[in-house]
């Protein structure tokens, strides 16, 4: 493995803006700071484009999706019914427009945030609207941040030409596969109080989605490895921090490091290797933000996930081996 500016450069801006923006979400006390791990992290690792007009053509979707959920979900408290009808049509929406391997991945975050607003109204005494201006907060603040790390660590290679993106032709059996993946998941998360594993529902869209059998396991074995392998690296970072979590300077020492590594991994590799790094900062950055506090570790929160996780995963895993058996 060969580092050269750019990979050294590439790894600090992602770090640094993570590092920054949970920083943030932590000592300014916001009731939901997984949204300054959550949208940093999908900015640096995701994004291709990092003007501000790119910034926001990333996060605009994913703020109307969430805006919009919160105003179907007060419309329609009493009506749950209702409120996963309308949640079909958007997915099917969302689906139908995801034909370009760019559009799939702008797909993932604003299908997650719609549910996330849906399940969390229906479930707990949050106050939704706030959530909603916390989720703009992080954006801004996540974008500021970012450009401030990119015009401190520069890219000085040239970028490649631009190459059409394939356009993939949606049918109606990938609009059926997607809508009963996501309906069912969400069916059970409105009627059953399990908040927890709302986030296990981001591989169920990254799988759902895919447009071939190949895809789709694939899909899931690498999320197999990158969900419960960033789980076991936040619970190896909480046992490190233990007791010391309210040392800001050791808590960000600590943390920036862990995540310039796995950035420096990313950078320095390519292709499906480079998506298994970038999945690897995300898994692991989100049960720290989640579940690591100022006085208690929640190990057993990360335990749960991990768990939940593979549960889901492997549901996914036995829908694709009964549907493969059944055409053999």
């Amino acid at each position: 493995m060969t580092f050269n500016k750019n990979d050294t450069n590439s790894a600090l801006r992602i770090a640094l803006t993570i590092t920054f923006c949970m920083l943030i979400g932590k000592l300014a006390n916001f009731n939901s700071p997984v949204y300054f791990a959550l949208y940093p992290t999908l900015l640096m690792t995701k994004g291709r484009q990092f003007s501000w007009s790119g910034i926001t053509t990333m996060f605009l979707p994913t703020f109307m999706a969430a805006s919009a959920a919160l105003i179907v979900n007060n419309l329609f408290y009493n009506h749950p019914f209702i409120i996963w009808s309308i949640s079909l049509f958007f997915f099917d929406f969302m689906r139908r427009r995801a034909n370009t391997p760019a559009k799939l991945n702008q797909l993932l975050m604003p299908t997650f945030n719609w549910i996330l607003i849906i399940i969390f109204a229906q479930h707990t005494d949050m106050n939704m609207p706030m959530r909603i201006h916390e989720i703009l907060l992080a954006m801004i603040i996540t974008a500021v941040v970012a450009k401030t790390m990119i015009w401190l660590f520069p890219v000085t290679q040239k970028q490649p030409p631009f190459t059409p993106m394939p356009t993939f032709n949606i049918s109606y059996q990938h609009r059926f596969i997607t809508l009963s993946l996501l309906g069912i998941s969400v069916a059970f998360l409105m009627v059953v109080n399990l908040i927890s594993a709302v986030f296990c529902l981001v591989p169920v869209i990254a799988a759902a989605t895919q447009i071939s059998r190949a895809n789709y396991i694939k899909t899931v074995k690498l999320r197999f490895i990158t969900q419960i392998g960033g789980c076991m690296i936040a619970l190896i970072f909480s046992v490190i921090i233990m007791g010391h979590q309210t040392i800001i300077p050791y808590y960000a020492f600590i943390l920036g490091g862990l995540i310039f590594t796995l950035a420096m991994m990313m950078s320095t590799s390519n292709g499906p290797e480079r998506d298994i790094h970038a999945d690897t900062i995300l898994a692991t950055v989100l049960p720290i933000q989640l579940y690591l506090g100022n006085n208690t570790l929640n190990l057993n929160s990360t335990f749960l996930r991990s768990w939940e996780l593979a549960v889901t995963l492997g549901i996914l895993f036995l829908i694709h081996f009964l549907c493969s058996t059944k055409r053999t």
